[in-house]
């Protein structure tokens, strides 16, 4: 689904090729004080009380990293406001990487465990099955496909001269996909279908509609994570037909796939092609932690959350996103399931995805001639980095023995430890031009949202 208020229509980003990514080498961090400059190094913090890089407004989107020189834009798949139903080649341009990471998501709804929560269910595919032709997969698929309707709420004031009156409405906002794990009512779908990113929060209303023309008002949203950008809804139904769900690492390069789903907000649209790549990181362009199928099957705005079938009519990915870029045709991603059960599981049992670690903070890369880290925008309540040294303006630098530059090599390298674990960051603090390294030890927490 598209993010119109997150991804303004035709905003134009670039980000490169998406190729595997090596882990960070361990080194010692190499930390010096260069001489002063005899003005301020030209950057988006301002030298005050608070350190050289304390922001002094809304900070910019953090750079993308240049690799053989091929610029590639990485879109996020989904809906389609009426903007994009005029003019379908319209794309919006992901942009959300490296915005308050590592943050205990308190905004996150209080869904109660519900230790009664189904689980998905992974059928083996037989050796000896006969594949089936695309007209079969369609028909015994189109009713658990769903169409996701999105609405955000407005407000405005009227009246004359100054507005005496407060008038909010929900306005249609997009649409997207998604697919019926239950028959009664829990949809997989991308988180980026059901949050609204300037809020962080669910969007106040999603309707799902079903083949038979079937609208289910006002869908719950169970949970949802955007590391993976999985979600699960709800609605109140009781008879809808769920999908069957394959073995994802049975796949091999070369074999048929099929997707469906809400393409370019036009309803029930199918595609095919075949997996062109297996286990593709796109970590640095979509900030996905999670390994994607590589697709040549055309998806488009509104395919986000919706199956990716296999030559038998088992769904074995969720469609999330692709490559657009003059000279590049037919290069999508899907979340293949064998990797997205885990968290679907979490989501639905717990309703956010347990074991993942939480520094507490938010921030976000800050790079400049002198100094690269993670800059420290704000110490939540509940932060490792609570009754530390640490504090608002501060640039962590390295994890352990580890050197880290950015907000993907941080959250690489805590990625490799467990909740509980206790670690060493360096951290550097400007007061003026003078620039002073710190240590300091923490004890990793979970985090509980996305």
């Amino acid at each position: 689904m598209n993010e119109w208020n997150q991804f303004p229509l035709n905003q134009s980003d670039t980000a490169e090729e998406t190729t595997p990514q090596n882990e960070p080498q361990a080194q010692e961090p190499t930390i010096s004080e260069p001489t002063p400059p005899s003005q301020p190094p030209s950057s988006p913090y301002a030298y005050n009380p608070y350190g050289w890089n304390t922001p002094t407004s809304t900070p910019p989107k953090p750079p993308r990293k240049k690799r053989n020189g091929t610029k590639i834009a990485l879109v996020i798949l989904g809906s389609c406001c009426a903007l994009i139903i005029a003019a379908l080649s319209v794309v919006l341009v992901l942009s959300y990487q490296g915005i308050n990471p590592f943050k205990g998501f308190e905004e996150l709804p209080d869904f109660s465990e519900n230790s009664q929560a189904p689980t998905v269910t992974i059928t083996e595919l037989d050796e000896n099955a006969q594949g089936l032709s695309t007209t079969e997969i369609v028909q015994n698929n189109i009713n658990s496909t769903v169409l996701l309707t999105v609405y955000k709420s407005t407000s405005s004031l009227d009246g004359f001269p100054f507005g005496q009156s407060y008038t909010e409405q929900e306005v249609q906002s997009g649409v997207a996909s998604g697919i019926v794990m239950t028959a009664d009512g829990y949809i997989i779908t991308n988180w980026h279908c059901v949050v609204d990113e300037n809020t962080n929060t669910p969007y106040p209303r999603i309707d799902v509609t079903t083949y038979d023309k079937t609208v289910y008002e006002k869908a719950t949203v169970v949970g949802y994570d955007a590391s993976t950008d999985l979600a699960v809804i709800k609605v109140n139904a009781t008879d809808l037909q769920p999908a069957t769900f394959g073995n994802s690492d049975q796949l091999q390069m070369g074999d048929r796939v099929v997707a469906l789903g809400n393409s370019g907000g036009m309803g029930w649209s199918t595609t095919q092609g075949i997996v062109s790549g297996l286990a593709r990181d796109v970590y640095e362009d979509t900030g996905y932690s999670i390994k994607c199928l590589q697709i040549d099957a055309a998806i488009n705005p509104g395919n986000s959350g919706g199956p990716l079938f296999n030559a038998v009519g088992q769904v074995i990915a969720v469609n999330s996103a692709k490559i657009v870029a003059s000279g590049y045709e037919g290069i999508g991603f899907s979340i293949p399931i064998n990797e997205a059960k885990t968290v679907i599981d979490d989501l639905l049992e717990k309703g956010y995805v347990t074991g993942r670690v939480s520094l507490g903070i938010t921030g976000q890369t800050y790079s400049d001639a002198y100094y690269k880290g993670f800059l420290i925008y704000s110490i939540e309540p509940d932060s490792a980095l609570k009754n530390t040294e640490a504090k608002r303006g501060d640039l962590i630098v390295a994890v352990g023995s580890v050197t880290v530059e950015n907000y993907a090599e941080l959250r690489a390298e805590l990625a490799q430890h467990n909740v509980g674990d206790t670690v060493t960051l360096t951290l550097l603090r400007s007061s003026g031009r003078k620039v002073q390294e710190l240590k300091i030890t923490v004890k990793l927490g979970e985090a509980k949202g996305n």
